[in-house]
């Protein structure tokens, strides 16, 4: 029983009003938003790529043709690529090709910007790392070095061939590495400029493709290398006209010098391994440029008949 006066201390409970519940995304909704956005997207990239990948790969591999003279020159040029491209289409293996013209600064080429072995093309910037440190007095270029049998390698060369405890000079190992791509004299040289050196001089020059660890290197590189050494403005005067010298009297003779005149002075140098056969230099003529053709993968006899047709092609296009 409850008194009136209890009845009045007890407050009058009213009954609480729900607050209407937020409508809520159907369940799944918001990944529902997601996935949408996403395929979206990769529909914009999937059309884009459509379009545009096609125009980059062909940057990549296709025949660049830059020219800065007339307009027609890049049709000629394209007539000489595609010559070259009917030579080597049938052949083993893979064929580029880079051609610079020093006066005109045009340039241009067939899978130019890949990369291929490099063999003994790797033997130019050693040469080059010689003189500059030469210049630098860091080296005495009529220093002495004696011959060990362990310094002897197989291949390319003749000091694989001299008695040990014969005496060269620092330039004598030099001058062999152009004149018979003395595959002793490079590791000779290398010990003494180190392989540390001979990247960083790589590096210096630009050389983006070039790997003394990989043995690795592409045609527009080595033509990068010429043409630096051309200009002469990495070396003196008289050490680049004594390079040039080292690699113009070589004893391999085959294959650049034989596509041209033989009154052309040609300061070159080849890359023998299995499957890679290449020749870069300069070309001095009346109109001088530079000339790369390297290969990989390729055959011996087929190399040595394609490469002075190769530069047989170039040289006739660029003395028309």
């Amino acid at each position: 029983m409850i008194f009136k006066a209890e009845q009045e201390a007890i407050p009058e409970v009213k009954p609480l009003l729900k607050r209407p519940r937020k409508k809520q995304p159907p369940k799944g909704g918001r990944w529902s938003i997601v996935i949408f956005f996403l395929l979206t997207l990769l529909a914009i990239a999937s059309v884009y790529l459509k379009t545009n990948l096609p125009v980059f790969w062909q940057k990549i591999t296709a025949p660049l043709i830059i020219s800065n003279k007339q307009a027609n020159l890049r049709f000629e040029a394209t007539s000489v690529l595609d010559q070259i491209q009917s030579l080597t289409k049938d052949l083993r293996g893979k064929y580029g090709v880079y051609v610079y013209e020093l006066d005109d600064k045009n340039q241009y080429g067939v899978y130019q910007n890949e990369k291929f072995p490099a063999a003994s093309l790797m033997k130019l910037p050693v040469m080059l790392l010689f003189y500059q440190e030469l210049e630098e007095g860091k080296i005495d270029p009529e220093a002495k070095y004696t011959l060990k049998e362990n310094d002897k390698v197989l291949g390319a060369g003749i000091l694989q061939g001299k008695s040990v405890g014969t005496v060269y000079t620092y330039r004598q190992l030099v001058e062999y590495l152009g004149q018979y791509s003395d595959n002793t004299a490079f590791k000779v040289m290398r010990q003494i400029l180190g392989d540390e050196k001979i990247q960083q001089t790589i590096d210096d020059l630009g050389m983006t493709k070039t790997s003394l660890e990989d043995f690795e290197t592409s045609p527009t590189d080595i033509g990068l290398f010429f043409q630096k050494l051309y200009q002469g403005k990495i070396i003196t005067t008289e050490n680049r006209l004594e390079l040039l010298d080292f690699l113009t009297k070589t004893a391999y003779e085959d294959w650049l010098p034989a596509g041209m005149s033989k009154k052309i002075k040609v300061a070159h140098k080849i890359g023998r391994d299995t499957g890679t056969f290449s020749d870069a230099g300069i070309v001095f003529a009346d109109k001088p440029y530079i000339i790369v053709i390297m290969s990989k993968e390729a055959r011996e006899t087929e190399a040595n008949e394609v490469l002075p047709k190769i530069s047989s092609l170039v040289w006739d296009f660029e003395n028309k």
